[in-house]
């Protein structure tokens, strides 16, 4: 009867009592975490209870079997320690999840944190990925591999990954590689310090001393996101894009690579190097400007834009717009040039409209369309300038020397005579087309077609300061080659 009434005291206890039961339990309960799933040995061949460091364990040995939750273990010889609920697996260890599986020579289960240590080595399998190192630990609870030491990661299909670290999401199929990376996919290798892989939207995502080779170029620079879906590269900082086979190399603080449609462009401190082979040398073309496109497919061409320079041997130049095409031979090409454009070769200088240079080894012709003017300065008397301009303009050059300049629409000209290398007197003409002949980078025979009008001053009447036509204005701003 006694025991029947002792519900009466815990009818008294209900509002205080029982709180103070539960808050108990509740702290009791977190105090032990994971005490729930304890490591269970399910076979072995042979069972030995005995004591390490104080602690009980028990060593089984030959086909022995363990298991935690979902995690199924094998090995052929395994020392468990109750109190830390830890195992050390040793001999052909397999470790089993779904449909992964992780194979060493020997680890140590903990079965509180849920994960395994493969000291000696491991290898990875699952459907999506093998994963191999030196050293290994497997997080079950985040699905997370953290493997150290020549590690490699791939799918045996699109890709591989070997790097001196590597963190491995399975459920995300996403990796974390550090140190050496080298990533071979279908249509590109990147080598890096630093890669995030997305597999499955096939992203990647390189930091540090990046390189990245695919079908027509290389790239280098230090970060660089990679799409294969679209096979297209984002790259930041100190970017340089080398056309492979083109002798061309594009550098700029940011820059973009569409490979499928053979397009890329750079901008910020934009600058193409083009190595040529002239006349048994190598000659270098250089363009400088803002932002630099270009265009791989034939014809191939490259678009510069904003503050533009090129230096092409003798041959400098500036605008705001400049084009280059290049030649399908690879040497030579035409350069078009627009928006305030001036061209410099030797002691000559041309302005225009738009200006248009064709190279073969040397410098071929020059075109000017509209507001054309020509300056060249004496080489010795250096205040005397000989000057033509009008609308349209043509200029050959032999040899890579002035050949002829032809002026058509307005057309005024001023040149200097000599004789015996001295100076003496000047010519004024203007008309409707005028075409000085030059030798020796001096003018010796003037054409003067179309309601010609000229006149000669003797040397003793030449006042220097009038002798300039109509929009003359000598520039000082010649490019540079830049470090």
């Amino acid at each position: 009867m006694f025991i029947f009434q002792r519900p009466i005291a815990v009818r008294f206890l209900d509002n205080k009592g029982i709180f103070l039961i539960c808050t108990l339990l509740m702290i009791l309960l977190t105090s032990l975490p994971y005490s729930q799933d304890k490591i269970t040995l399910n076979y072995a061949d042979s069972l030995i209870g005995k004591t390490i460091n104080g602690q009980q364990v028990r060593e089984a040995i030959g086909n022995v079997s363990l298991a935690q939750n979902d995690v199924k273990i094998t090995c052929g010889r395994v020392v468990q320690y109750f109190a830390e609920n830890k195992a050390e697996l040793y001999t052909n260890v397999k470790v089993v999840k779904d449909t992964m599986t992780i194979t060493a020579p020997m680890g140590i289960y903990y079965g509180n944190e849920s994960k395994v240590i493969c000291s000696q080595g491991a290898v990875l399998n699952d459907t999506r990925a093998t994963l191999t190192a030196d050293y290994g630990i497997y997080l079950f609870s985040q699905d997370l591999a953290n493997f150290r030491g020549k590690v490699t990661i791939t799918d045996n299909k699109t890709y591989t990954i070997t790097s001196d670290a590597l963190d491995y999401y399975r459920s995300a199929n996403k990796s974390y590689a550090n140190g050496n990376v080298k990533i071979v996919t279908d249509s590109a290798t990147i080598y890096s310090d630093h890669l995030i892989y997305e597999k499955l939207i096939g992203f990647s995502t390189a930091t540090g001393n990046v390189k990245i080779d695919s079908d027509s170029t290389e790239i280098l620079s230090d970060k660089l996101t990679y799409s294969e879906p679209e096979r297209k590269s984002i790259a930041e900082d100190n970017v340089r894009i080398h056309f492979l086979n083109k002798n061309a190399v594009v550098y700029g603080n940011y820059g973009e690579n569409y490979e499928r449609i053979n397009y890329s462009f750079v901008r910020g401190k934009a600058k193409l190097v083009q190595i040529e082979n002239r006349k048994g040398r190598e000659d270098t073309l250089l363009i400088y400007s803002s932002r630099m496109e270009s265009f791989r497919d034939k014809p191939e061409h490259y678009i510069a834009k904003d503050s533009v320079r090129m230096i092409r041997s003798d041959f400098l130049s500036r605008s705001n717009i400049g084009y280059y095409f290049r030649d399908v031979s690879g040497t030579g090409g035409v350069i078009s040039l627009s928006e305030n454009p001036v061209v410099w070769k030797e002691n000559l200088q041309v302005t225009g409209d738009s200006i248009y240079a064709f190279f073969k080894e040397d410098i071929d012709k020059i075109y000017v369309n509209k507001s054309a003017f020509a300056i060249q300065q004496n080489n010795i008397y250096k205040d005397r300038y000989d000057q033509i301009s009008g609308v349209f303009m043509f200029m050959s050059f032999m040899d890579n020397e002035i050949d002829y300049i032809r002026v058509d629409t307005n057309a005024a000209s001023i040149y200097f005579s000599y004789e015996n290398g001295n100076p003496n007197g000047v010519n004024r003409a203007t008309g409707k087309e005028i075409i000085l002949y030059f030798k020796d980078k001096l003018v010796y025979k003037v054409k003067d077609v179309g309601d010609p009008k000229g006149k000669f001053l003797p040397e003793n009447l030449i006042n220097l300061a009038d002798l300039k036509l109509l929009g003359f204005k000598l520039r000082n701003d010649r490019p540079v080659r830049e470090e």
